[in-house]
């Protein structure tokens, strides 16, 4: 961390321990700390909730002189909201009989996104890289190999399939792991990012009918909170392109899905989630031999940022909503939903999600 950034976080409260703790978590530089909310910081350092809001007040990026859409939240009340793990899990099995719903599209999200920052790989790195470290010190494994062993050999994905007769791991093979994620990249990936040049488009084209750029945000924002639209305001563009491209996204959706793609999506997801928890670990740091959490996935060669969880809710949360987009009603409604949408959208890292998408399956980068 530069010297700057931790003359100033200690400025604002924080003690060299607490400094350090933000700094594992990604908090390298001063463009790092615009990324955390005062929730993450209270958690990580324990540190009290005002001194949490002084930092994020501090670091929270400057308006700009053209107001872009990231200067407003997104209103939690019009957007569909992302389930915890647990509901998603309880969601994923209800009826012994999985389904193309909300909870089969998370999965299929969460195992897209662990493929483009290389969780899939990372078990077998792991386990390489403590016995290696053991060898090199003459020590014996640690019982924490053996436990990542189990999980690289012998996958089990009974919480999920149990219900259904039949279905076992042995089915969650590597063939069919790669072409369900081959599928995602050819078809739901584009669709995706498709949708969501067209609602730019559609927001731009709002803007640039407006005298003044400044007042036209406004009126996104107030049309978010159900205010209406400002007198004398241009009326936003027509949405039927909008509502094609969204069931061009739910055509997508059922391609993804074709055979036994809802089954392995749940495999993957659920394998997905098993790896972020083994990575969780505070013990498994110093046994490779490296000094914090960044350092370990550096030699992982596993790009996980310090925003992947808040990215993988913005993206999945983002494509909900367009699926969602069938039931609302023309009109205000509408407007207000999609400026939303947009608002959201304009959170999301599209360039670097489309250029790990153009990486190998096993470890692409966001």
């Amino acid at each position: 961390m530069k010297d700057d950034l931790r003359s100033q976080l200690v400025g604002l409260g924080l003690t060299e321990d607490q400094i350090k703790i933000l700094e594992a978590q990604g908090g390298e530089e001063n463009e790092d700390m615009q990324y955390f909310t005062a929730n993450d910081i209270v958690t990580h350092t324990k540190c009290g909730l005002v001194t949490a809001k002084k930092i994020v007040a501090t670091f929270a990026p400057k308006a700009q002189e053209t107001p872009t859409a990231t200067m407003y939240t997104v209103d939690d009340n019009i957007l569909p909201k992302v389930p915890n793990d647990e509901s998603w899990l309880k969601a994923l099995c209800a009826g012994g009989v999985m389904k193309v719903d909300e909870s089969t599209v998370i999965a299929a999200i969460r195992a897209a996104l662990a493929s483009q920052v290389g969780l899939y790989s990372v078990p077998e790195k792991l386990a390489k890289k403590i016995e290696d470290y053991a060898d090199t010190n003459e020590d014996p494994v640690p019982t924490e190999f053996f436990k990542i062993r189990k999980q690289l050999t012998k996958r089990s994905y009974a919480e999920i399939f149990d219900a259904i007769d039949g279905m076992d791991g042995n089915f969650v093979s590597e063939a069919r792991k790669k072409a369900f994620l081959g599928k995602i990249n050819s078809n739901l990936w584009p669709a995706i990012t498709d949708f969501y040049s067209q609602l730019k488009n559609w927001a731009e084209t709002w803007q640039q009918g407006a005298a003044n750029p400044a007042m036209m945000m406004s009126a996104m924002a107030m049309m978010m909170n159900g205010g209406g639209k400002m007198p004398g305001m241009m009326a936003p563009p027509e949405t039927g392109a909008l509502r094609d491209e969204a069931d061009a996204l739910n055509n997508s959706i059922n391609k993804v899905f074709s055979g036994v793609g809802v089954q392995i999506s749940a495999a993957l997801a659920y394998e997905a989630s098993k790896i972020k928890e083994s990575l969780e670990n505070p013990k498994i740091p110093a046994l490779m031999g490296v000094a914090n959490r960044d350092q370990m996935l550096k030699m992982l060669s596993a790009d996980v940022p310090a925003t992947y969880a808040r990215l993988e809710t913005n993206i999945t949360r983002f494509v909900l909503g367009v699926i969602k987009i069938k039931d609302v009603s023309v009109g205000e409604e509408e407007q207000q939903y999609f400026s939303s949408l947009y608002m959201l959208g304009s959170q999301i890292p599209w360039d670097k999600l489309s250029s790990g998408i153009k990486g190998s399956l096993g470890g692409g980068k966001i």
